[in-house]
């Protein structure tokens, strides 16, 4: 298990005075979970963006708080980055202090590796999930979870939640029965030709709707002119 660590410091400054702290390169942040007072943090930007894309957000990050002469070290996830809608930059950070003796649950993104024959032959491949939901000890939440397609041979074969093998002290929270992936066979010349007429047909459909709209509109203006 990688080992990731994060410095801390603990925050003086709020409401919109963070604005100014972004502008020094660092983020505001708070940590909380249960049996912990929630404290507010501050947090190097640049150092954040690498640890987020080196444990993402299922891996425990070591995560020392510095506090005039006082360190402390605590067991985080990243629970939750806001981020600016207009120019992507980080706004603001919540970590989970968890125990490492107790379980949590977390959603692992699913990775698929290797090719489908189904595929190669002209298959389309649909994918239904692209995250799992589980339960386990901090310690052995995966980064991701592989799944080998090369076991798609054929049109029509699926991929279950219960395919899925997970790694030892695991506890798998999805519907077993849920699809995961699956290869639908390629549409033949019928079905494209029949796809594009109803295409057509709808086209011709919302051009008509829209000159009776018209017509409809020009005759409530037209009729007290006409009183």
């Amino acid at each position: 298990m990688n080992e990731f660590n994060l410095v801390a410091q603990k925050r003086t400054v709020f409401g919109k005075k963070n604005i100014e702290l972004r502008k020094t390169g660092n983020l505001p942040a708070v940590i909380y979970g249960p049996d912990f007072k929630s404290l507010a943090l501050t947090i190097n930007t640049k150092d954040f963006t690498l640890i987020r894309k080196q444990a993402g957000e299922n891996s425990i990050i070591n995560l020392e708080i510095l506090e005039g002469d006082k360190k402390t070290k605590h067991n985080v996830l990243i629970h939750d980055v806001t981020v600016d809608p207009r120019s992507s930059a980080l706004v603001h950070v919540d970590f989970y202090q968890v125990n490492m003796d107790k379980p949590v649950k977390a959603y692992i993104p699913l990775v698929f590796i290797n090719e489908s024959q189904a595929v190669k032959d002209g298959g389309i491949l649909v994918k239904a999930l692209d995250e799992l939901e589980i339960e386990a000890l901090p310690k052995d939440l995966p980064h991701e979870i592989q799944i080998d397609i090369s076991s798609l041979v054929a049109f029509d074969q699926t991929i279950y939640v219960k395919d899925i093998v997970v790694p030892k002290g695991i506890k798998v929270l999805s519907e077993l029965d849920n699809p995961v992936l699956s290869v639908s066979a390629p549409r033949t010349d019928e079905e494209l030709k029949s796809l594009e007429e109803k295409v057509e047909e709808k086209v011709d459909e919302v051009k008509v709707e829209g000159e009776l709209k018209r017509q409809a509109k020009a005759e409530e203006v037209a009729l007290p002119e006409e009183k």
